[in-house]
This record gives C-alpha cells, structure tokens and sequence, in this order.
C-alpha cells in the first residue's frame, strides 16, 4: 500500500538539488503518491522569475517538478479547508503572527481532510512547531479528522 504524501513549499529546491532520484523511485515502485495543493504550487509561483539556476529559470523548474510529482493528484482548496486553518489559528499559541503562519495551516488542513498519510516538511519553526502540532491535533480531533505524520525528506519512507 502506497503512502500518500504531500510535499511542502521548502522541500522543493531540496528535492531539485539533491533527492529526486529517490523520490521518483519511491514513486515508480509504489511506496508514495504525491499529491500538490494550490497553497504549495502559488508558493512556488511567488519565486521571482528573474532567479536562475544554470541559465534557467528557477521558478520554472520547481513549477516543472511540482507538476511532474503530482500529475492529478492535486487538491484543491474548499471553504472547509479554510475553516478548518482558522480552527488551527484559534489553537495556535506559538508567536507567529497569522501572516506568516496561514499558508501552513492551510497545506495541513487540506492534507488532514483528504486524508493523506504523510507531510513532508523542513520547517520545524512553524509549521513541524510544538504548538502548531498541538494546534492541528486538538482542532482535528474536535472535527473529526486525523492529523498526517511529519516527517523531513531524509526520513520519507
């Protein structure tokens, strides 16, 4: 049985630079599927165009990757997913101002509502934080829903 993931924003340019032959082995012998989600892929639209990396857009080539590891598995975001990001912000007791902090809870809500098993994440500062994971835990269990595993992209599967 595959595990199904959903990969976040900072994991991409890692998963560029050094992963991706072990993520599309993961994929191709159906450990994982990867699923992508509006708030991840308008996060790597917001990379400025005029980055490069070997004469290349960089942008563009996380957009490529992004498209590429989700085909169709991409999720989209429904008013319940909002709602359920705006329970995790009434929990949430971690500092972050909500700015800064919305766009994770709503990748956390989207992959807890469609019941994806896993997130994979590098960012221990707020969205891995204590208080967000006691944030999502308790507005999930209220809801009725479970809360995905995190884990970074060395330990994926």
């Amino acid at each position: 049985m595959a595990f199904r993931v959903l990969i976040d924003t900072n994991v991409y340019e890692k998963l560029y630079e050094y992963d991706l032959d072990r993520i599309y082995g993961l994929i191709e012998s159906g450990r994982i599927i990867v699923y992508g989600c509006k708030v991840v892929r308008d996060e790597l639209r917001e990379i400025p165009p005029s980055v490069r990396v070997n004469g290349k857009s960089y942008r563009n080539q996380l957009l490529s990757l992004y498209d590429d590891l989700v085909g169709k598995h991409s999720l989209p975001t429904e008013s319940i997913i909002e709602f359920l990001a705006e329970e995790y912000w009434k929990e949430y007791a971690g500092g972050i101002s909500k700015r800064k902090i919305f766009s994770d809870f709503l990748i956390v809500a989207t992959a807890s509502i469609h019941k994806l098993d896993i997130i994979v994440s590098n960012d221990g500062h707020s969205m891995k934080s204590n208080p967000a994971i006691k944030a999502y835990d308790k507005s999930n269990q209220v809801n009725g829903f479970v809360t995905p595993k995190f884990v970074s992209i060395e330990k994926l599967v």
